[in-house]
């Protein structure tokens, strides 16, 4: 075989090895409305962002229904994210799950209710 067949030879097994697609991961099923909508406060929950509150990060609320896929992407969306040993003082961490304006929940001090 000569050099310039090992070359396009060598160039076909590339295209074909780079064409070839991984299988895809199996995604959550997508939620239709936003995860964060709402109409009374048993609708919401309060879920650690990328840290949790015993590790210098905050919380955040979502849907009760939305948690779970929530949790589910955490280690791909957080992965960058370099969690602290530490009690956070973040507001977010002694709070509570609110339904509030615009039917979204959001977290709220405790006993505020609007």
């Amino acid at each position: 075989m000569t050099a310039a067949a090992a070359f396009a030879w060598l160039g076909v097994c590339a295209a074909l090895a780079c064409s070839a697609r991984p299988a895809a991961p199996d995604k959550p099923a997508p939620i239709t409305a936003p995860a964060d909508s709402c109409t009374t406060a048993d609708d919401c929950d309060l879920v650690d962002a990328c840290c949790g509150c015993n590790a210098g990060g905050k919380r955040i609320a979502i849907r009760k229904d939305a948690v779970a896929g929530f949790l589910a992407t955490r280690d791909q969306r957080c992965a960058d994210v370099v969690c602290t040993q530490m009690i956070s003082t973040d507001p977010t961490c002694d709070a509570e799950a609110i339904c509030g304006s615009r039917n979204r929940c959001r977290v709220a001090p405790h006993m505020q209710h609007q």
